[in-house]
């Protein structure tokens, strides 16, 4: 392969996967659940010779390549499959390399052919039931966008879809590979969802006057006030829902530890867009700029969640311990 072709084929593949705007999360999620299980399985011990031994294990690496080629493979589909409502905006049709004629049909297929089988097969390396998660998982991340099923275009199933597996498959499936299920990661596990289904509501916001033209979803079902106010709903339930499962926990000794308290912070970080949007009347533009806007790096997403956490370690290490 010549140079000008590996710069075509690399060029192809950063255009499809937009992993400029995911990786950073993905491998924190993943981290997420093989760091605390290290821990738990070495009853409580960590030496560096137990990280170097993570770190340096096939399983971690295999669980990688299986989260970053299913998250390509969905990418890759949702913009072949969502070029003809892309085509109706100037700006999302140049933001989609398929809309723009930067890929061809033939080179989007190869690499959906590529990228489903390979985490279905790596998947066999750790059990059946990741094996059967991550099949299932292809299979909503394809028919998320493509007909006759779009998922995206019914009303609820969006935003379930979307919910369970769309940001969440990195974690579920290193929970599921590790056989590791232990009460605060599956707390862990909810606000992750609950998350993404916010994500997917604030989506429908922001693209509902496009979307409407072509398809349904919820938002434009129940309208964008109405979802703003859906949004605001769950947001709350994660805070407070949060806060009395810490509270719980100290009192009787039933609810999530202290170590969980950096979720609080992540929620009380987004408390001044939340603020913001049940007060607007144009909601697009503070979701553009304060969400989920379009290239979105994984540096701006890693400051997002890393400075909450950041100031967490902080009090904890210096304040509380």
């Amino acid at each position: 392969m010549d140079g000008s072709l590996k710069s075509k084929s690399k060029s192809v593949l950063i255009e499809l996967s937009r992993i400029n705007e995911w990786a950073i999360i993905s491998i924190s999620l993943t981290l997420f659940v093989f760091l605390p299980n290290m821990y738990v399985t070495n009853e409580g011990t960590i030496t560096s010779e137990i990280i170097l031994e993570l770190f340096t294990s096939a399983g971690l690496y295999i669980a990688l390549a299986i989260v970053f080629t299913a998250q390509i493979f969905l990418f890759a589909s949702n913009d072949y499959y969502d070029r003809h409502v892309d085509a109706l905006d100037e700006g999302k049709r140049q933001r989609n390399p398929v809309c723009a004629g930067r890929v061809t049909e033939k080179q989007v297929k190869g690499l959906l052919i590529v990228t489903a089988i390979v985490p279905v097969a790596l998947s066999l390396y750790f059990n059946l039931y990741a094996f059967i998660l991550t099949s299932f998982t292809i299979f909503v991340f394809f028919f998320y966008t493509a007909e006759p099923l779009r998922f995206k275009s019914k009303v609820g199933l969006d935003v379930l879809s979307h919910a369970t597996l769309i940001n969440s498959f990195p974690y579920i499936f290193s929970l599921v590979a590790l056989g590791y299920y232990v009460p605060g990661i599956i707390f862990l596990l909810v606000i992750i969802m609950l998350r993404s289904a916010i994500a997917q509501l604030l989506q429908e916001v922001r693209d509902h006057d496009i979307d409407k033209k072509a398809e349904t979803n919820t938002v434009i079902y129940l309208g964008q006030k109405k979802a703003v106010w859906l949004v605001f709903s769950i947001y709350l339930t994660m805070t407070i829902g949060t806060a009395l499962l810490l509270l719980t926990y100290q009192l009787f000794g039933v609810g999530i530890s202290p170590f969980y308290l950096f979720v609080m912070f992540i929620t009380l970080s987004y408390a001044p867009t939340f603020y913001k949007l049940v007060k607007a009347d144009d909601y697009s533009e503070i979701i553009e700029k304060q969400w989920m806007g379009q290239g979105r790096t994984n540096r701006q997403l890693g400051l997002s969640y890393g400075l909450p956490v950041g100031v967490y370690l902080f009090i904890l290490f210096f304040v509380l311990l």
